[in-house]
């Protein structure tokens, strides 16, 4: 079933879309001029570039693109394959069509995930990766089978009206942080169907196989490849004592020990969803990691 964003909406200020390679796929981005580093932006799982509009203006003046990773947003919905080696082949295709050498390479939950095996499969190309909530093997190590942790991640299918969607959205996990410009940021990730109701944009059978490839993948185990500056960052309930938290700090602290420089972070009272919950704090971390790239090798990265 096509469906178009529930709601489409032009780009941040300054922002312009275009449509760029996958491997055989056509992939849909924004991009924000500017000078220095240049910063790529990888969404989450049954999200979108559309994601981080909050997170936009707090990079202003660097150069910025967030990408709609194959099968999400407006990028094309291929049958397949969903594996982390072909979408980081799209991430480099598409640097390649922006004539990007080298990029700080920001992700969230999946995207964090992708993120980190860019630096770990393409080390030339990554000056530094911020990794939000994912990449860290958590949902292998979070007790239990592989299918229990299968059941855990498979997302609920549904078909509601409208009105409905935006009711469940405000009471969810952002509700304290929730406004017209977080709506706006999440609504784009469902579409209406011809029956008029509303479901996710990205296809259950896509969705899944991108579950099945995370389990599978030794996502720990990769680490010890990155060689640039990794900010990871665990977001944990205030207290941190449920089974998921106490797996993910765990998951931190055995990466303190494969990658080269850690730079690693735990935001109690972050919820899973941070750059929509505080985006501020969100770009205030990607600049440092762009600072100290900066710093480290003055010039470094391709205006664009």
């Amino acid at each position: 079933m096509s469906m178009g964003p529930l709601l489409a909406h032009p780009p941040v200020a300054g922002g312009l879309d275009l449509d760029l390679p996958g491997r055989d796929v056509r992939l849909r981005a924004t991009r924000w001029p500017g000078a220095g580093p240049p910063v790529l932006l990888l969404h989450g799982l049954a999200s979108s570039r559309r994601f981080w509009d909050l997170v936009v203006p707090g990079l202003a003046g660097l150069p910025v693109i967030a990408l709609d990773q194959r099968g999400h947003g407006d990028s094309e919905r291929p049958v397949g394959p969903y594996d982390g080696a072909t979408v980081s082949a799209d991430a480099l295709l598409a640097l390649d069509a922006l004539g990007l050498s080298r990029v700080v390479v920001a992700g969230h939950s999946w995207g964090a995930s992708v993120a980190l095996r860019l630096a770990a499969v393409a080390p030339e190309r990554v000056l530094a990766v911020v990794a939000l909530d994912g990449g860290l093997g958590t949902a292998r190590s979070a007790g239990g089978t592989r299918e229990q942790a299968r059941e855990r991640l498979t997302p609920p299918q549904f078909a509601v009206p409208e009105a409905e969607l935006r009711e469940r959205l405000r009471a969810g996990a952002l509700a304290s942080w929730w406004s017209p410009a977080v709506e706006a940021a999440v609504l784009p990730l469902f579409g209406t169907g011809p029956d008029g109701l509303v479901r996710a944009r990205l296809p259950f059978e896509a969705h899944m196989a991108i579950v099945d490839d995370l389990l599978d993948d030794d996502e720990q185990g990769r680490l010890a490849a990155v060689r640039c500056p990794a900010w990871l960052v665990s977001c944990e309930p205030v207290g941190g004592v449920d089974e998921w938290s106490v797996a993910k700090a765990a998951a931190l602290d055995r990466a303190a020990g494969s990658l080269a420089s850690p730079r690693l972070l735990r935001w109690a009272g972050a919820v899973h969803d941070v750059p929509l919950q505080w985006p501020a704090l969100v770009a205030g971390l990607i600049r440092a990691a762009v600072d100290e790239v900066r710093t480290a090798a003055p010039g470094a990265g391709t205006p664009a």
